[in-house]
């Protein structure tokens, strides 16, 4: 029998499987375009889209990004009578751009979703081999790590009696960046150690136990995402 934990592990890792991890990167690329040129309709289609996607994948996750959109969305309200000030403009210049580029950030958080093994898979099934594949899955599996990471130092700086805020950007950043830089650097021993041991060197034919296959939905999920791509730049042509 299995544990509630390991339910919900299984129940990702079989959805997971049903949706091609090369389509998630695809759509990145296509939405990369159509955030660029589109306009708000394009913007609100890309951005429930995704967000239909990550609810798929984690309910729990959907509903965090959805409270942490809206509550970028009153900042941006709430900053915008005093832009005047170069702080409070600065402040203001950044969310914009988080809040814009939202749908790829939630695009990056349903790639780190699956498993590394899955990711070099996929990557080595259309030739994308050795140091570039293995790039490429260790930043999106990275994401997950970092975010672990920055809860740890939170708790580090209520034990000492430190205090980040958004008017010390300097200090703040600071207070982050330094013991990230730390821990980031252990974590890359780990991972060096990691990859050697399953075999990264080894020059002969390697198998995967994930199928990686395109199916109905990745067709259709690419398919959705074009047509965003062709309505955006019919409208600026």
């Amino acid at each position: 029998m299995f544990c509630k934990g390991e339910k919900n592990n299984i129940n990702e890792y079989q959805l997971s499987d049903k949706i091609n991890p090369l389509t998630i990167v695809g759509l990145i690329l296509l939405f990369s375009v159509i955030l660029t040129v589109g306009e708000q309709s394009q913007y609100l289609f890309s951005l429930i889209f995704v967000l239909g996607l990550l609810f798929l994948f984690s309910i729990r996750k959907a509903f965090r990004t959805i409270c942490s959109l809206l509550i970028v969305w009153g900042l941006i309200y709430l900053l915008k009578p005093h832009l005047g000030n170069v702080l409070v403009g600065s402040i203001y210049t950044m969310l914009l751009i988080v809040l814009k580029f939202a749908p790829l950030f939630i695009l990056g958080r349903v790639l780190s979703s699956y498993s590394s093994s899955h990711l070099i898979a996929a990557f080595r099934k259309i030739g994308i081999d050795g140091g570039i594949g293995i790039g490429i899955t260790v930043f999106f599996r990275f994401i997950p790590e970092i975010s672990i990471r920055m809860k740890e130092i939170n708790n580090g700086m209520k034990i000492r009696g430190f205090k980040a805020s958004i008017f010390k950007p300097i200090k703040t950043f600071e207070l982050y960046f330094v013991p990230l830089m730390y821990k980031c650097i252990d974590i890359s021993d780990t991972l060096t150690c990691s990859i050697i041991s399953k075999g990264i060197e080894y020059d002969g034919q390697k198998t995967s136990f994930h199928e990686v296959r395109f199916t109905f939905i990745d067709i259709a999920m690419m398919i959705g995402g074009m047509i965003l791509l062709g309505v955006s730049l019919w409208k600026i042509f």
